[in-house]
Formats: structure tokens, C-alpha cells, sequence
């Protein structure tokens, strides 16, 4: 974790967070975490920051293979196929 989180939400708090959001992936399906409405609105803020600051495109280096149903019109995959 950086040493200050842009969205200027103390990093201790953000920690705080995460490890009560992570102590539940062990436990039984259906365990809730109790977050008060302050801390959801602060860690929906500091993910939007986080996000807002990622490359929009990444680089990728061939062969790339795809998996699943790609849905686009007939006309423009043969298009992008060419």
C-alpha cells in the first residue's frame, strides 16, 4: 500500500479495512462484515482514486489467446479478422 492514499484517507484506516474484509474469505459462506456507512463511502473513494490512475490500455505481447464469446456484430469481426 502506498504511504498515503490520494484520496487523502488515513492508510492505517485502509489497512484496517482490507484485513477485516479478508478474514472473512476462510470463514464460513454468508459471514458479513460489519463496515459503517463512513467507511464504505471512504473505501469507495480511495478504490475510484486508485482506478483513476491505472493506464486505460495495457501492452500486450502476441500470441494472446482469448477465451470465452466475444459479441460483436458479424460485419465487424470479419472486418477485424482481415
Amino acid at each position: 500500500m502506498s504511504s498515503q492514499v490520494q484520496s487523502g484517507m488515513d492508510p492505517v484506516v485502509l489497512d484496517d479495512i482490507i484485513k477485516r474484509l479478508k478474514e472473512v474469505q476462510s470463514a464460513r459462506p454468508g459471514k458479513q462484515v460489519q463496515l459503517s456507512e463512513f467507511e464504505i463511502k471512504q473505501l469507495s473513494v480511495a478504490s475510484r482514486e486508485i482506478f483513476l490512475h491505472q493506464p486505460n490500455l495495457l501492452e500486450l505481447e502476441a500470441p494472446i489467446k482469448i477465451c470465452g464469446i466475444v459479441r460483436i456484430p458479424r460485419q465487424r469481426r470479419c472486418a477485424i479478422e482481415r
